[in-house]
């Protein structure tokens, strides 16, 4: 309320869990949301009785549709800003007690790579910095896979150097190309959790210090090639480059899915694993809008939306709202 001054802006309270009663407040903006969301997301609110919520992670599982999808359907935030900007969107926001994380709907692919400084910084920058998330994305899903791809099958698409600068490399490594992957892809995952478990400062040191000891030292044991720890902290890194933490979860669970792909069919295995990716996540729906939306349907809202997607254009340009806000509600910014 001290974002959005408005006698417009709508709560909705009520009281979810048999034992918990824990109070959940449904926000909007009265004359842009659809009517059609808020229904929807009262009747999933309705649809389920359990003893209790304690988080809203709890709330977003028993409420989401494709619940066995690693795409979340829900944005999460914990920045009044952006669930404040999203409401002037046209979109609703639960709030849950007890729980620092607003839940925004319906979500898309393309909000979760976005970040609140796109609004705040100049378009070139920002458009420069959406890009190259997009880059960061698929280098974390693609680059252990593609790796394994071109050492197990397509040796013949790299220069005659670089391969025997791989086999140099690997040479006294007892592992396969896969399980020296693997195992290492493991370590890091590994080496990330105890990380975020181990309290105060230490922790960070331990995600910092113990990749490069456990790296190095695997390397002169020769467990482990040069070329495979680079890749693995490559990979790493662009993982951290996604804005949203819970859809950066997708992409590592997802990583594991390509490299046995691509250890299974090489290059191929890795364009079949694409395809059964974007099949689902062109099935996928949040409260009725397409997941892919702007990329899918942009000629539902005269390609207005494709202004601020991959890249953004200068502010004084974007003068409508998205589509999830109401047709008569559109123009959000008026020249004088």
């Amino acid at each position: 309320r001290k974002r959005i001054r408005d006698t417009r802006l709508k709560v909705e309270q009520s009281s979810i869990g048999v034992r918990s009663n824990t109070v959940v407040q449904l926000l909007y903006v009265e004359d842009l949301v659809h009517e059609e969301l808020l229904t929807a997301v009262k009747e999933r609110l309705e649809s389920f009785a359990v003893d209790g919520i304690l988080d809203s992670g709890m709330l977003e599982q028993l409420t989401e549709e494709a619940w066995y999808s690693p795409f979340p359907q829900f944005q999460t935030t914990e920045r009044p800003d952006r669930a404040a900007q999203e409401l002037l969107n046209g979109k609703a926001v639960l709030l849950c007690d007890n729980s620092p994380v607003a839940l925004v709907v319906p979500g898309a692919f393309n909000s979760f790579m976005e970040s609140s400084e796109d609004w705040y910084n100049r378009f070139e920058m920002a458009s420069f910095l959406r890009v190259l998330r997009y880059l960061a994305m698929a280098v974390a899903t693609l680059l252990p896979g593609l790796y394994l791809a071109v050492i197990r099958f397509h040796t013949q698409i790299l220069p005659a150097n670089l391969i025997l600068s791989f086999a140099q490399a690997r040479e006294g490594v007892p592992f396969s190309s896969v399980v020296e992957l693997v195992f290492l892809e493991l370590s890091f995952e590994l080496i990330r959790e105890a990380g975020v478990r181990i309290p105060g400062a230490l922790g960070n040191a331990i995600g910092i210090v113990g990749g490069l000891i456990i790296g190095q030292a695997a390397v002169e044991a020769n467990l482990v090639s040069p070329i495979v720890v680079i890749v693995i902290s490559f990979t790493a890194l662009c993982s951290f480059a996604i804005p949203n933490e819970e859809f950066a979860t997708a992409f590592r669970l997802l990583k594991f899915f390509f490299i046995g792909m691509c250890a299974w069919l090489g290059y191929f295995g890795m364009l079949l694993g694409l395809l059964f990716v974007l099949i689902h996540l062109a099935h996928l729906k949040s409260f009725g809008i397409p997941y892919l939306m702007p990329f899918v349907g942009a000629d539902l809202t005269d390609y207005e939306d494709e202004r601020d997607f991959l890249w953004r254009w200068p502010i004084r340009k974007l003068t409508k709202r998205p589509i999830y806000a109401r047709r008569e509600e559109r123009v959000k910014l008026k020249l004088k």
